[in-house]
């Protein structure tokens, strides 16, 4: 009778604190991926609290401005420049967060460079300053800067040859100095000063500066009616003036009219032709005087002559003289 009692409470002990068999059965692991692994150097990117940075290494501290201008601290103990908060050393600008000391050359600013009359400013720009720079040797200052030659860069008292016959004064100014550089082609030199004899118009019985070497006078002009046609006859006398022959050609010489053709002819008959000028070479010191005619054909108008002489061969000069016609 025990014993069945025994069995009895042993299974109603089992009843009462089992577990079912869902609840026995061990649970499955489900399936994951691998883990996720900490990055090697995760802890080199976290702030360090092992050490509380306050100063700089010249014992500025963090965010304060060095006595090195432009340095201030940074939050790392670094030294970097911040020209914006700090500001610059004197004889320096600012650029930016830098401090900039010299010009491009080099030259320090506030000073002089090597290329002189060059000086370097407060705005690190190269200027010419010769006043307290100076100026290289052979220079002269000339307000701020140094020259030694002209505008058309000819040295001081030369000729100049871009600009001809100008001459380059002590004040760097370009002058006319005949004495030294002649005249212009067209020009010669007559009293000191350059002329140009065919700038004006001439008259009858004047005497004109040809070159330095003639001069030459137009006068007693007439007209004149032959029987073979009309004619004008004038008087010519040419001067040579210097120490060489010249030679006068009849191609030099032309009469011109209004609405008229004329052309270098004596007359056929009925005109008196006497003294005519004798073309050809005037020896130094001479002069020659003669007639010329001019046939003239058709219409009407009044007379001028010119006479055409060639100073070079690039320059051929015509004077224009009104003649004053006699009875």
């Amino acid at each position: 009778m025990k014993a069945l009692i025994l069995v009895i409470l042993a299974g109603m002990l089992l009843v009462a604190f089992g577990c079912s068999a869902d609840e026995a059965a061990p649970e499955e692991v489900p399936e994951t991926e691998e883990p996720i692994e900490a990055p090697e150097n995760e802890s080199t990117l976290l702030p360090s609290t092992e050490e509380n940075i306050t100063h700089c290494q010249d014992g500025t501290a963090v965010g304060q401005c060095s006595v090195t201008k432009p340095k201030i601290c940074d939050i790392y103990g670094n030294l970097v420049d911040d020209a914006e908060t700090c500001g610059c050393p004197e004889k320096s600008i600012k650029m930016g967060n830098e401090c900039i000391f010299n010009c491009e050359d080099g030259t320090l600013i506030g000073e002089c460079s090597s290329d002189q009359p060059y000086y370097c400013n407060s705005k690190a720009q190269l200027e010419e300053k010769a006043s307290v720079c100076g100026c290289p040797p052979g220079y002269d200052m000339d307000g701020e800067r140094c020259r030694n030659a002209c505008d058309d860069g000819t040295p001081k008292y030369v000729c100049s040859t871009a600009t001809s016959p100008l001459y380059c004064d002590g004040d760097y100014n370009l002058v006319m100095n005949p004495l030294v550089c002649g005249c212009y082609p067209w020009e010669f030199l007559l009293e000191g000063e350059c002329f140009d004899p065919s700038s004006r118009e001439y008259s009858s019985e004047e005497t004109i500066r040809i070159s330095e070497t003639l001069s030459m006078r137009v006068d007693k002009a007439k007209d004149r009616n032959c029987k073979d046609g009309s004619y004008v006859s004038l008087q010519l006398t040419v001067s040579n003036l210097g120490d060489e022959p010249v030679e006068i050609k009849n191609s030099n010489f032309k009469l011109f009219t209004d609405t008229r053709r004329a052309y270098m002819q004596n007359p056929g008959g009925g005109c008196t032709v006497a003294n005519l000028f004798q073309w050809g070479e005037i020896p130094a010191g001479k002069t020659e005087v003669g007639n010329v005619w001019f046939k003239i054909l058709g219409g009407s108008g009044t007379h001028h002559a010119e006479y055409v002489h060639m100073y070079s061969p690039s320059v051929l000069k015509e004077f224009y003289i009104h003649l004053d016609m006699g009875d």
